[in-house]
């Protein structure tokens, strides 16, 4: 079971973990208030938590399952993390923490080793980067255009929504895409999904 409020990431992780055919992804939940309800439904061997969340987050999720009956393995996938945060699922007992940029197929292989009994806690923290257009555009040579594809994507916009709302064509909007994938060099929809968590996209020129 994934419980992730971000809907590109969750369907994201989900669509890396059926893939890899070691595992099957048996709820996607987005709302982590009903997650305890649904592990009692679903009965989920393993449970994905994101620690930023609305409502409750991963470290308040995860009080409410250590404790299920069939005890299922509990692991924390975040950005960032202040080490007390760390230190608190490790002092609950959480089977391990991962940081959202960690490779996907490091991420299988290190879901499979806590299925197996071993704690994974990966130390790196990191703060949310702040979205700077400067910055995006001398580095990555993104055009206007593209930076505004981009935060609607950060904003879960499909592309068919993204046309409408920047009055463009759908084949347009793909094009933008196309270029936005080649400009940052996104090998996998994992290091996609893992950018667009990675940044905050407020700007105070909007």
């Amino acid at each position: 079971m994934i419980v992730d409020d971000h809907t590109l990431f969750n369907d994201g992780l989900a669509l890396i973990l059926n893939e890899s055919k070691l595992f099957e992804v048996v709820e996607q939940v987005f709302d982590s208030r009903i997650a305890y309800k649904r592990c009692l439904t679903k009965l989920p061997e393993l449970v994905l938590l994101d620690l930023n969340m609305p409502h409750l987050n991963g470290l308040e999720v995860a009080r409410q399952l250590i404790n299920l009956s069939w005890k299922p393995k509990l692991v924390v996938i975040s950005m960032y993390a202040e080490k007390k945060e760390v230190n608190s699922f490790k002092n609950l007992q959480v089977d391990g923490y991962l940081a959202k940029t960690i490779p996907s197929r490091e991420l299988v292989t290190s879901l499979m080793k806590i299925m197996e009994g071993e704690k994974i806690y990966n130390r790196d923290i990191e703060e949310k980067k702040a979205f700077d257009k400067d910055y995006f555009e001398k580095q990555y040579r993104l055009t206007k255009r593209e930076l505004e594809v981009l935060k609607a994507l950060k904003n879960g916009m499909t592309s068919d929504q993204i046309a409408l709302h920047l009055s463009l064509s759908l084949y347009t909007v793909q094009t933008h895409r196309k270029n936005i994938n080649q400009k940052l060099h996104f090998t996998s929809k994992m290091d996609f999904f893992e950018f667009l968590e990675s940044i905050n996209f407020e700007d105070p020129t909007d």
